[in-house]
């Protein structure tokens, strides 16, 4: 039997992140509807940890990297591919990111926008 994981996922109009149970046998939705404001709250996967919802610089970083195809999933490097590179901490640090690891990132990229839409690029 698969073992279910709880999967976060967060909205980046209204900054709520939330986590739901989902067996990746039955498949994981790339977006729920977002409790707070009813918009759409993205899949960031099992490692993500949200910012507090007051912490706007985070939250600023946070949708950079959405938008650049980053959802927090692990990038592993290295001989066996044992090494994990960290998530920046800043927004510099992220645009130094993206760059360097612009092969790891998913190739859907989305923008959030008001009224709970997204802008599919």
């Amino acid at each position: 039997m698969p073992t279910p994981y709880n999967m976060a996922f967060a909205c980046l109009v209204c900054c709520k992140s939330f986590k739901r149970r989902i067996k990746l046998s039955e498949g994981c939705p790339e977006e729920l509807t977002c409790p707070d404001c009813g918009g759409l709250a993205h899949h960031f996967g099992r490692h993500f940890k949200a910012p507090k919802k007051t912490d706007t610089k985070q939250w600023h970083k946070v949708r950079y990297l959405f938008e650049h195809g980053f959802r927090f999933q692990k990038i592993r490097i290295g001989s066996g591919h044992h090494d994990v590179v960290p998530y920046p901490d800043t927004l510099e640090e992220a645009k130094e990111f993206v760059l360097k690891y612009k092969r790891h990132a998913t190739n859907k990229t989305t923008t959030p926008t008001r009224k709970g839409r997204t802008a599919r690029n």
